[in-house]
């Protein structure tokens, strides 16, 4: 990796990022939360990724791009990362050599370079290695722009270590920025001397004599500095080229000697693996760049190289066993550019299946009640977690909603007017638990030949009622309700209907955009509240319009593994699933005080895990944030037991499961629940 920020592309050459690779969707990135501990975003690599020659040169974003304790990519004001974070995070690392250098040459990375010199200060104090230590320090100045003191720092390493070609660099860069380019390209051509795969020397003298040379002399050059003993470096720039130019043999000689010589490299990979994949030269990329990659080892971009290999290549099942190992590494860093494959692949598997069998005429069609809140499944059912109830209490029995007529939508919309139809009744009855005396019942219908049905007609209230038992019946409130389409309105209606006295007792209606479906559930809510005994205008003690949009949606996800997970429907075409997780762990961190959003989170792990799927180890960093934060009586630990052991940190509960335990005071229902837990495989 570079120190010095060279610009690392011929003028005009469009920077070679593999993320850049045409036919992959792009994703927008998670949201900013709380909590921020910034660490560095995702570090640069040497070859391809081509940032200014100096940040005194160049627009300063007015954003910086940070990781928070969780591993969401967060964005602050530069004002707010300076004032709140930067602070904390440089005592935090100040006596951490290597993580301190990681954070200030972020900083810099970020145009914040004058509010780096303390802490680089503090580093040529602390790092052992003057080499590293001075070169910061050297930036940093630069980049601030103290040319005399980074001069200063310069000639210090250089007096230090007379063979640094770091030095050299930093000499031939402030030389560049002073107007000197024959003394800079003296400097550099010092540093080859020195280290012939130095990666901003090897930039920086081929972007300066490209300057001179234009593009008619600009292979000699490659060829010159390929010519250094020991160097392979250039060897790639001048693969590219040749490629470039059409000599596609030539270039193709050069990346299977510099790979077989330098093949651990980060950069080689990132370089080849990029450019053979541009250059649809698959059966090289089989051969040259997969066995090599590491993940965990190598830079990311080598990875997401990879991914478009085998997006373009049809193979789902090599690129889905790759983005598992992608997430477990590099999630925390390139959660957004990843996203996107999990679409691809699971749209390539499901392509390759014969088609599901059309439904009969009169297909038979399943009701799938959940008793309690869907997150129960997948935690082996904590009924120490929900509230007490009378043994006379009342059944709230939610149905999902029918759909009036036959809106005609746009592609992809009808996904979500199917989940509209079930997180209404899985958020209702979920609320009814928590906040009346009653019991909540979602009932979702399912085909029989498995699959989500949306009704085209209302629900028949007094037949739905005749098919409960007498007992039941008799303590039964039934809600039933219609989704009405029209553009971009969407309108509900609920009634509640008594089933012992036959007659309806409530009625709540609600209309707006998909936007304002959080606004419309707790308008809702507030009205139908008092046919169950409660007050007109109730709604959850915690959270805005949006987090419970967010939530009842994460809810409707989430049954869809719940009834997979039961057999309702067939595991080989659930797809989404890390779409999932992502999104019931982003709604629960929204809102950190509504904790049935941890509970939520928490149970997709278990369900996901249940079904076999590696998905839930991907969430093994945030779970451990979350459970480290997490009190010792809070319920989210004592649940904790069943998601740690899913993502495979079952050591993670051991090492405070006796501080938990005692805080539980010996409850027999948590007791006997952490039994089972604990006695079930893993």
């Amino acid at each position: 990796m570079g120190l010095f920020d060279f610009l690392k592309k011929k003028p005009g050459e469009a920077a070679p990022s593999p993320t850049s690779v045409p036919g992959t969707p792009g994703s927008p990135a998670p949201e900013a939360g709380k909590g921020h501990t910034a660490e560095p975003a995702t570090p640069a690599a040497a070859a391809p990724v081509p940032p200014p020659a100096s940040a005194s040169r160049r627009e300063l974003p007015e954003f910086v791009e940070a990781t928070d304790a969780f591993g969401r990519r967060v964005r602050l004001s530069r004002e707010e990362y300076v004032k709140n974070v930067l602070p904390e995070l440089l005592k935090a690392h100040g006596n951490d050599a290597d993580r301190l250098t990681a954070v200030i040459m972020q900083g810099v990375r970020d145009g914040l370079a004058p509010a780096m010199i303390p802490a680089a200060n503090r580093l040529s104090v602390i790092d052992k290695d003057p080499e590293r230590s001075l070169s910061v320090l050297g930036v940093v100045l630069r980049d601030a722009g103290e040319l005399d003191a980074a001069e200063a720092t310069m000639r210090e390493l250089q007096q230090k270590r007379p063979q640094s070609p770091n030095a050299r660099v930093g000499l031939a860069m402030l030389a560049h920025q002073r107007g000197d380019a024959t003394k800079a390209e003296s400097l550099l051509w010092e540093a080859l001397q020195l280290d012939p795969n130095h990666p901003d020397a090897v930039h920086g003298f081929l972007q300066v004599r490209h300057g001179v040379v234009g593009d008619a002399g600009y292979r000699a050059e490659l060829e010159k500095a390929a010519a250094l003993p020991g160097a392979w470096r250039a060897h790639l720039w001048l693969a590219r080229h040749h490629l470039q130019e059409g000599r596609e043999a030539d270039a193709v000689a050069i990346y299977r000697d510099v790979l077989g010589r330098a093949g651990v490299e980060s950069d080689a990979l990132v370089m080849a693996g990029t450019d053979l994949v541009r250059a649809q030269r698959h059966e090289l990329v089989k051969e040259l760049i997969v066995p090599r990659f590491e993940a965990g080892r190598h830079h990311p971009h080598v990875g997401l190289a990879l991914l478009h290999h085998y997006v373009q290549t049809q193979d789902h099942v090599a690129g889905e066993a790759l983005l598992h190992r992608m997430h477990l590494h590099y999630g925390h860093m390139v959660g957004a550019d990843l996203q996107p494959f999990t679409a691809e692949f699971d749209r390539m598997r499901l392509q390759k299946l014969p088609p599901p069998a059309p439904l009969p005429p009169n297909a038979q069609i399943q009701l799938y009640r959940l008793d309690r809140p869907v997150w129960c499944a997948g935690l082996e059912d904590p009924l120490w977690l929900l509230p007490r109830k009378a043994p006379d209490c009342k059944q709230v029995f939610v149905m999902s909603l029918a759909l009036d007529g036959k809106p005609v939508l746009p592609p992809g919309r009808e996904d979500e007017l199917g989940r509209l139809t079930r997180s209404i009744p899985l958020f209702l009855a979920e609320q009814v638990w928590l906040s009346t005396p009653h019991r909540g019942t979602a009932g979702l219908p399912l085909a029989g030949a498995g699959g989500w049905v949306v009704m085209g007609r209302p629900w028949s209230e007094e037949q739905v009622a005749q098919q409960l038992d007498p007992a039941e019946r008799q303590r039964t409130i039934l809600v039933t309700g219609v989704l009405r389409v029209d553009g971009e309105k969407r309108r509900v209606d609920l009634w509640a209907y008594d089933c012992a006295t036959s007659q309806r007792v409530g009625h709540a209606a609600a209309e707006g955009s998909p936007q304002d479906v959080g606004r419309m559930l707790l308008q809702l809510m507030g009205e139908l509240w008092p046919a169950f005994g409660g007050p007109a205008g109730h709604k959850p003690p915690v959270g805005d319009e949006a987090f419970w949009g967010r939530y009842a949606e994460a809810s409707a996800q989430h049954a869809a593994l719940v009834v997979t997970q039961a057999g309702g429907m067939p595991r080989d075409r659930l797809y989404g699933e890390r779409y999932v997780a992502q999104w019931v762990q982003q709604t629960a961190l929204s809102e950190t005080r509504w904790q049935p959003g941890f509970w939520l989170y928490a149970s997709a792990l278990g369900v996901l895990h249940q079904l076999g799927s590696p998905v839930p180890k991907e969430h093994a960093r945030v779970l451990a944030e979350i459970f480290r934060q997490s009190p010792k009586d809070s319920a989210f630990v004592r649940l904790a037991a069943r998601p740690l052991r899913a993502v495979g940190l079952d050591a993670t509960w051991q090492a405070r499961r006796a501080e938990i335990v005692g805080a539980a005071g010996g409850d027999p229902a948590f007791t006997a629940w952490l039994q089972r837990v604990e006695a079930a495989k893993s």
